[in-house]
């Protein structure tokens, strides 16, 4: 019975989170496709690279600090102390963590705008420098309110809002794209969560989930959320950075064309991916977060139903992409991409132990252990970078992918091992 309704409860919220996630999916399709037929395979490795940029801006405030805020804030209500206490302090560690990784970036500009044509478009106006500034402290202030809203479990104002940014995008996009410049391009691509901030503000305001001021914060709020955006300095040093600089190395050691055919293959992965970890997220992670407060066989008991759920879900769900990957090709890009068929095998393969693995790790980030988590996504991504070295001048873009695949199957090994109690305990 308990694991009926596990899977019922799951499935459930899975069908608010596949209306926002197929939304979601088709605008990254038309993104990459109006890219594609602008630019061509340089474009797609350009677009990528600055998405790549815009995560190690906001993983720290997103992965970190709103993470924690889900935990914190889907208990207690606004007027009470406590819930007063870890939204203000969520809030300004959102933009104090976001202000001191673009320190560190500007420290290395060249390293991180240069392929852009960012620093001498930047140049041109001093206010665009505030104009870019702006609009990433109004795409923060989107993922705080939607970190809100998915914590006191407004699904509908969630999906709505992630409807709203996903049609934004498309429209800024199909009226950017080949009428400015790149840099110009680029930056107005953040307009669509700009402006959904905006309206987000308005929506929690509405909802009254937005409590009084509150300038001291109760004991423990900042340790608390410290601990998460501790996690989230792991991730962004060993996972969004990493990527960063791989596909920099893959652009010196082949070129921008030849590395957007890697990348091609990559942007498809991430379409499917995005819906996977929307389920998760909205769905999967809410549920273990309460389930941690119960008896611990509860959260044993759900997260191995989950577990072996998905496990010939998302088997099937990839075959099927490895079977329509010309198709693929062609709806996402354009025949200039169709080489890049040949390296859907191992990228499919590390997809599968990815997906799989997340189910397990998402475990440790909801319980907050620390040390274990930083390890983690410390050593991996260096298990990967090191994979790269090796192979990549080996088997060229090939070996990209064959790193990719033998690192998340470390990862999937050493989780399964971790959690073995959660495959073994005595069903009673």
């Amino acid at each position: 019975m308990a694991q009926k309704r596990h899977i019922h409860q799951f499935l459930g919220g899975s069908l608010w989170s596949g209306m926002f996630t197929v939304v979601r999916a088709l605008a990254s399709l038309v993104v990459n496709k109006l890219f594609a037929l602008a630019y061509g395979p340089s474009g797609i490795t350009l677009l990528a690279h600055f998405q790549s940029l815009i995560a190690i801006l906001t993983t720290l405030p997103n992965s970190g600090v709103n993470v924690g805020l889900i935990r914190y804030l889907a208990k207690g209500q606004p007027p009470e102390s406590e819930y007063q206490s870890y939204f203000w302090a969520g809030l300004g560690l959102n933009f104090f963590s976001f202000f001191a990784v673009l320190g560190g970036l500007l420290l290395f500009p060249s390293f991180f705008f240069e392929r852009f044509g960012m620093q001498e478009f930047l140049a041109l106006h001093s206010w665009y420098w505030v104009a870019g500034v702006g609009l990433f402290l109004l795409v923060l202030v989107h993922l705080f309110c939607m970190s809100l809203l998915l914590a006191r479990q407004a699904l509908k104002a969630y999906v709505g809002l992630g409807l709203l940014a996903s049609l934004l995008t498309m429209a800024i996009t199909w009226a950017t794209v080949g009428n400015m410049s790149l840099p110009l391009v680029l930056l107005l691509f953040l307009g669509a969560q700009a402006v959904t901030g905006v309206v987000a503000t308005f929506v929690c305001f509405g909802k009254k989930l937005v409590p009084a001021w509150r300038s001291q914060f109760t004991k423990g709020t900042l340790p608390d959320l410290g601990k998460f955006v501790i996690m989230a300095v792991a991730m962004l040093v060993g996972g969004k950075l990493a990527e960063f600089l791989v596909r920099e190395l893959a652009i010196r050691h082949f070129s921008l064309h030849e590395t957007g055919m890697w990348q091609a293959v990559v942007k498809v992965s991430d379409s499917y991916t995005l819906v996977y970890t929307s389920v998760l997220g909205m769905v999967y992670y809410p549920r273990i977060a309460a389930l941690l407060h119960q008896e611990a066989g509860e959260l044993r008991k759900y997260v191995r139903t989950i577990f072996f759920t998905l496990l010939p879900l998302i088997a099937v769900g990839l075959g099927l992409v490895y079977v329509l990957r010309q198709y693929l090709l062609l709806l996402f890009f354009n025949d200039e991409f169709l080489p890049a068929q040949s390296l859907f095998t191992y990228q499919l393969l590390g997809d599968f132990l990815k997906m799989t693995a997340w189910v397990l790790s998402y475990v440790i980030t909801v319980r907050a252990q620390v040390r274990l988590y930083v390890g983690i996504h410390l050593v991996s991504p260096a298990i990967y970078f090191l994979l790269v070295l090796w192979l990549l001048p080996l088997y060229g873009l090939q070996g990209l992918l064959w790193a990719y695949a033998l690192d998340w199957g470390i990862f999937l090994l050493f989780h399964v091992w971790l959690f073995r109690s959660y495959f073994f305990a005595e069903k009673k």
